[in-house]
């Protein structure tokens, strides 16, 4: 009877063992891991904050806002600009003249 139980005692017993010490090297890690962690946060977060105040610094310009927005020019003044087969538009002509593509001016 008593030859029965023992290797039951021992079954138990390493189990327990086991037990204790995975909950020991899990408490260990996690504090290592949460001090990298907490590391790696500090870092980022200065990180972001350089980024922040650089983003504040850089002013946009309400013309840089308006993408499809042209500026507008004089009568007489070069409207657009002939590059090879292609005209590219340089400003938009005031009322009652246009841009003439011939010789690239407001008329």
């Amino acid at each position: 009877m008593l030859s029965s139980r023992l290797p039951l005692v021992y079954v138990s017993l390493s189990l327990l063992m086991l037990l204790v010490c995975s909950e020991e090297t899990v408490g260990v890690r996690s504090a290592e891991i949460s001090d990298n962690n907490s590391q790696e946060e500090k870092e980022l977060i200065e990180a972001l904050q350089e980024v922040l105040e650089k983003l504040k610094s850089k002013r946009i310009l309400p013309l840089d806002k308006k993408l499809g927005w042209v500026p507008s020019c004089d009568a007489g003044e070069q409207c657009a600009i002939r590059k090879g087969a292609r005209i590219g538009k340089l400003c938009n002509c005031p009322r009652g003249t246009s841009c003439n593509f011939y010789i690239l001016k407001c008329l």
